[in-house]
Formats: structure tokens, sequence, C-alpha cells
């Protein structure tokens, strides 16, 4: 194999034993013991943490950022429905940080009780013909969660990671993320190394939403405002003759269970124009974020790219 498209190095470095590195390894410990809290109450916890960061002066930022994406989408809705959502949002992520540690510290067993698929027969087919699948998934903050317990049964998948300023706390992701099978490429590696893996029979995660920049994107509507979207799906599918299926992974706090929305996958898909594949990507990630409003990132930069240049955030 090509040194461009080899998957993230993973073997450990003595290095990360540094005391430089132990607060990391603290946080490590703690959320390990996290993960063997039982789930109710530590969901409640996480709540009660959520609810004393909501209006501290640190989340005006996010918050800023969540309520202009929620309008420019919903302009029907009220503020009163958009601090509700903003909430969730939180308490989700606090849930999440919370049982983070699981796949790591838990049993396989363990892992697939947590997780209820809706709409299995949409994809656990197609992976046991050894049909490879791009999963178009939006950013949830349960996304990993949903990877890590569809790749547990087998099918070999591939995923792309982006490094942070930690190269211990980037060890411990991707170790967590390819536990259970599965290889993780650096984002540099660019999308060659994703229809390499494609070419090869591998399916792989893709996260379709994030804006990057009018160069490279075309505008598509995305429920009642246009975004800057990448043409991407269609050349990768096209490359790769690629099954493509829209996911959507989210917590389920009254369940205590991460939750997976698996829906068809995409017909007539690539069209014969980017333009066309941008619009038919962003109605399929509408139909997701429609399986739970309140799971989706908007605190993200969705909307940065505007039709009009003019800056929004």
């Amino acid at each position: 194999m090509s040194d461009k498209y080899k998957p993230y190095d993973l073997s450990f470095k003595k290095t990360f034993l540094l005391p430089k590195f132990w607060p990391v390894w603290f946080g490590v410990f703690v959320l390990y013991l996290f993960a063997f809290m039982p789930v109710k109450p530590r969901d409640k916890f996480a709540r009660f943490i959520a609810t004393k960061l909501f209006n501290l002066k640190l989340m005006a930022k996010r918050k800023k950022i969540a309520k202009i994406n929620l309008s420019m989408c919903f302009p029907e809705m009220d503020d009163v429905e958009q601090d509700r959502i903003i909430m969730v949002n939180l308490v989700t992520f606090c849930q999440t940080i919370l049982s983070y540690a699981e796949p790591s510290a838990r049993s396989l067993a363990y892992n697939r009780n947590r997780m209820i698929v809706h709409g299995g027969e949409n994809l656990f087919p197609l992976l046991e013909q050894g049909k490879p699948c791009i999963l178009l998934v939006p950013h949830t903050f349960a996304i990993d969660f949903a990877g890590l317990h569809i790749v547990s049964y087998g099918a070999p998948f591939c995923s792309m990671f982006n490094n942070s300023e930690n190269e211990l706390f980037d060890w411990l992701m991707t170790r967590q993320r390819t536990k259970f099978g599965g290889s993780l490429y650096h984002r540099k590696a660019g999308l060659g190394a994703l229809v390499h893996s494609l070419k090869n029979g591998e399916s792989c995660y893709y996260l379709p939403d994030e804006d990057h920049g009018p160069k490279r994107s075309v505008f598509a509507p995305l429920f009642a405002t246009q975004k800057a979207t990448l043409p991407v799906l269609g050349k990768l599918a096209q490359k790769t003759n690629a099954t493509v299926v829209p996911m959507y992974a989210a917590y389920n706090e009254k369940l205590g269970k991460f939750e997976t929305f698996i829906r068809p996958a995409m017909q007539n898909f690539p069209s014969e124009s980017p333009e066309q594949d941008a619009v038919m990507m962003n109605k399929e990630i509408e139909a997701l974020i429609e399986c739970g409003v309140d799971q989706y990132m908007w605190t993200l930069r969705l909307l940065r790219t505007r039709p009009d240049g003019k800056k929004i955030y």
C-alpha cells in the first residue's frame, strides 16, 4: 500500500508517559469511572452540569451561532423553541462526554446493548453482500457510537480523522474508534484515501455538512436557506460505484440508549451534475435532521458562506 494511504498510526509511544500528558491520563481515568456508573444517575448528573453551563458567558458565542442557524433554517421557530433545542444539544453533549469511555472500558455486548438501530434493513444486507457503502452522516454528538456499533459486526470500514494539538488525545481517540475494527486515515490523505478503500471493498463514513468556503462549494437549499455545499459525494460515489446510505446518530435520554436512524439508500445518485447532487444530498440531510432536530450540532458555523458574501457570525 502506498504510504500516502496508510491508516493512522496506532502504535503506543513512550513519550505519552511524560508529565505533560498526565492531565489527559487523569481525564481518561475519570471517564473510565463514569463508564461503569449506572446510566440514569449519570445522565441526571450530565443534565445538571448542562443547566449550570447554559447561562455562562463562555456559552454566549455558541448560542448565538446556533440561534442564527436555527432562525435561518426555520424562520417560523420562536425563541422558546430555539432555547429548548440549544439546551437539549448541551445536555446531549454532556451525556455523551460522560459516556465516551464506554467503548474502550466496557464489553462489546454492553456497547451493543446501549444501541437501538432503526432501519437496519437499509444497510446491513448491503454490507453482508460485500457492497461498499458511503454512510452519509451529519454532525451529531453520538456519531462515534453509531459508527462503532456498525463496525462491530465485521464489515470493513474506514473513516477520516483530523488531529488536534495533543498527540496523546489523538492516539486515544483513534484507538477507540478502531477498537471493533475499521481503519482511520488522516484528513491530509484527502479523498484519495477514501477512493482507495472503497474500491477495495471497504465502506466509509462521510460527514457532509461543514462549510468549506465559496471556492470549493456550490449553493443548495437546506430547509429555508441556502448552504455552501461541497459537491464531492456524487464524485466519490461515481468513482467507486459505492451506494450512499444516509444515517443519523442520536441519544435518547428517556431510554438511556443511543439511537441510529438509517434511511433507504439514495436512488438515481449521482445525477448528471454536481449542483443536482448537492441538492439531493441536502434533501437527505434535511430528512435525517428531522429524526431529531435537537440532536444536530447547530453550534457549528454551518452557514458561514453566504450567496451575497455577507458575514452572519
